[in-house]
């Protein structure tokens, strides 16, 4: 398995190679993101990391063309940093198809960790018992929200979905361990389908997942999420 890596500079892929080794994966680094983008059919890679901090422009360029020219579960697209994005930036990121946002220590061996964690979740998708039609038939339901103590932002996916309940599951099970029934969640997105739709919530129960009751920031963020639900019932599965 390819991973390739953008990054300006190279002692973390290294230490990165080293550490995703004994998994099978292939570390191929570049440092200059046009590079990536002219090589992405040569190396084939599945799994595509960039630097967002380094190349703050660049990515979106990367992530566009990725999600254009390849099948969206072909390629697990992921920014990583040594601080989040900020808030716009990881709702432009979710709009585009990024599998995740990942936050890391500035060490190899953390960033090896959660890149593992994410890549367990994508390599395992189909066979979680808790999907919903929606993910089976490959909606995207990605959800990225603010934790309401520490501020960071958290990523992960929608295995159920209502008007006004889901069930969340986070890329980083420790990120979302903390939260308790009626914690607020403010400043949510969820990317349905092509659509980036506000959304906040409160959290019903913790059970590792977040049960959620769903609270639309404004009328037309609830009509689009009902929409996008209701054009999904009419069309049969495949």
């Amino acid at each position: 398995m390819i991973l390739m890596m953008v990054k300006n500079e190279g002692k973390l892929a290294s230490g990165l190679a080293r550490a995703l080794a004994p998994y099978g994966v292939n570390v191929i680094h570049y440092r200059h993101p046009l590079k990536a983008l002219d090589n992405l059919t040569e190396t084939d890679p599945r799994i595509v990391l960039f630097d967002w901090v380094d190349f703050p422009r660049h990515w979106k360029i990367l992530v566009k063309y990725l999600r254009e020219e390849f099948p969206k579960d072909e390629k697990v697209v992921l920014l990583f940093g040594e601080t989040h994005p900020p808030l716009e930036e990881a709702n432009k990121a979710l709009f585009l198809g990024v599998n995740g946002l990942l936050q890391y220590d500035g060490s190899s061996a953390n960033l090896a960790d959660k890149i593992r964690e994410v890549f367990l979740r994508y390599g395992t998708f189909e066979e979680d018992p808790g999907l919903t039609s929606l993910t089976k038939a490959g909606a995207v339901m990605s959800f990225v929200f603010r934790h309401p103590r520490r501020k960071q932002l958290v990523t992960g996916i929608f295995l159920h979905l209502e008007e006004d309940s889901a069930t969340f599951k986070p890329d980083f099970g420790h990120e979302t361990a903390d939260l308790n029934a009626g914690d607020e969640l403010i400043d949510g997105s969820l990317r349905l389908f092509d659509a980036l739709i506000a959304l906040n919530a409160r959290v019903i129960r913790n059970t590792g997942q977040l049960h959620l009751a769903l609270q639309p920031s404004r009328s037309e963020d609830a009509r689009l999420l009902r929409e996008k639900l209701h054009s999904f019932e009419q069309e049969p599965l495949s």
